[in-house]
């Protein structure tokens, strides 16, 4: 019969067995102890942080889905921020372009209005003619009316590969019509002017002060 120095027992050393031990070795010669992270903890973890960070750079509430959803299917007049005198001279108005401002769009620095390149192409490059095509890239002087009477002359240029920007007077306009980023919302119509032929610009701003943040996409997705 075997005596109890001779017994044997089947023993599972777990993870945490294992760490426990690391531990006790590092701190018996002094040394601080770091458990190593599995890849799949690294994995999870990060995967985890990047969600924590996305919500709390976007806005992502119902609330703001009802309010933007809402706000993009509004129709307000461009007429309202034009001149009576000027009203009457609005010739092949485009549809207007919707946008969350953005920082950069208000950093002082920067002094442009950044639009979209899809958008610019469909609803107001049929207005241009082909010269004015061919100036954008130096910039073509227009005219931009917006809230309160405010009347701001400004370029219209393609930066780069084909960027839209309204530079030039865009921060005297930001400054007159105290426009903030992420909680003002834009409808930006181009038109002609009947006597004059000139492009102009028609601005309406909606400012939603809840909203503090960039939209998620699935919100932004519905700005149309």
């Amino acid at each position: 019969m075997a005596n109890s120095t001779e017994e044997t027992t089947n023993i599972k050393i777990t993870r945490e067995d294992r760490e426990a031990a690391k531990a006790l070795i590092a701190l018996s010669r002094g040394k601080p102890y770091h458990p190593r992270e599995e890849d799949g903890d690294v994995t999870n973890y990060e995967s985890s942080n990047k969600k924590c960070k996305a919500e709390k750079e976007f806005d992502n509430s119902k609330e703001t889905m009802m309010i933007i959803k809402a706000w993009s299917l509004a129709k307000p007049d461009p007429v309202e921020n034009i001149p009576n005198g000027v009203a009457d001279m609005v010739e092949q108005i485009s549809e207007p372009i919707k946008k969350q401002l953005t920082v950069s769009d208000v950093k002082e620095d920067l002094h442009r209005l950044m639009l979209g390149k899809d958008q610019v192409k469909q609803k107001m490059r049929p207005l241009l003619t082909c010269s004015e095509i061919q100036r954008l890239k130096e910039g073509l002087n227009v005219r931009v009316y917006g809230p309160e009477n405010v009347v701001q002359n400004m370029k219209f240029n393609m930066w780069g590969k084909g960027t839209p920007v309204l530079t030039a007077g865009w921060k005297g306009f930001v400054a007159a019509c105290k426009l903030k980023e992420h909680c003002d919302f834009l409808h930006i119509w181009m038109f002609r002017h009947r006597e004059t032929r000139e492009l102009c610009f028609v601005i309406d701003k909606t400012k939603y002060s809840a909203i503090t943040k960039p939209l998620a996409k699935k919100i932004s997705d519905q700005i149309n």
